[in-house]
């Protein structure tokens, strides 16, 4: 479609100068449209504006430049900003941390990747991203092969933590306070706790392999069939390919961090999804 082809032009020129002063103009060229057009157009299909994307995208990959070492004030500088000071205020207002902090990969921040305009709208959403070291560890659970695919899974995953149906977290243990994991890996789907948490015996051992992992979270409340899916492809088709990682394997892991309490696990439940990286 045409439209969608103008509008991912207009986000490629945007994409392009970053580091730049950026002319809506231009952009609005690109889109096919007038200025004004453009602008309505833009917040009408994404929620925001064009100079919240801008600055959202810049505050962005300002992380990656102070990872590998750049000056706050060369930072700053380089995505627009007059001061370090005034740049600091932004980057808090995004990521909830300084620029100082965020040069740790442990430290989460809040990312926004790259948008692009598809059937469905893809991107722009904030991620609450992180990098992290993990030494080996073990977890005990249970394992079935699916023979999916890695986005195609989450039916089979909903059907295996069902109370209704599988039910497989009742063989491992009773209640769900505490960290629970499923565990993707080349097609076998694995839900498993540590030894300390486990109840039941005949559970299989799982080794999380050492490793730099991304790990994303989610805000808290959601249902995990409708989070981790979403959370899924947004890692895939918008943080990934922007990034400058790669998957290093097959390999997904899942946390859920649960109450036993349905009320209180309602409210207070949230997950993350750990992909290990090179």
């Amino acid at each position: 479609m045409d439209i969608l082809n103008n509008l991912n032009n207009a986000v490629s020129y945007i994409e392009n100068h970053l580091a730049d002063e950026i002319d809506i103009s231009q952009a609005a060229m690109f889109a096919a449209e007038s200025k004004q057009g453009f602008i309505k157009l833009f917040r009408s299909l994404t929620n925001m504006t064009v100079n919240d994307y801008i600055h959202k995208r810049r505050l962005s990959l300002a992380v990656n430049d102070l990872r590998k070492g750049a000056k706050v004030i060369d930072v700053a500088v380089k995505y627009g900003w007059n001061s370090a000071d005034a740049f600091s205020r932004a980057f808090i207002s995004q990521h909830n941390i300084t620029p100082t902090q965020a040069r740790d990969n442990n430290s989460q921040v809040n990312i926004y990747p790259p948008l692009s305009f598809q059937i469905v709208i893809k991107g722009a959403e904030k991620m609450q991203m992180k990098i992290i070291d993990v030494e080996a560890f073990d977890i005990y659970g249970v394992t079935e092969y699916f023979g999916e695919t890695s986005d195609n899974r989450f039916e089979k995953e909903r059907i295996m933590w069902d109370e209704n149906y599988d039910n497989v977290p009742k063989r491992i243990c009773e209640g769900f306070d505490g960290l629970w994991y499923g565990v993707w890996n080349n097609g076998n789907y694995t839900i498993a706790r540590t030894d300390n948490d486990t109840q039941y015996s005949g559970l299989e051992k799982i080794t999380i392999p050492t490793g730099k992992y991304a790990v994303f979270t989610t805000e808290k409340g959601g249902y995990a069939g409708d989070e981790l899916p979403k959370l899924h492809e947004l890692i895939y088709k918008s943080w990934l390919p922007s990034s400058g990682y790669s998957a290093k394997s097959d390999l997904e892991i899942e946390i859920f961090h649960l109450c036993t309490d349905r009320k209180e696990r309602r409210e207070k439940r949230y997950y993350e999804i750990w992909v290990p990286i090179e």
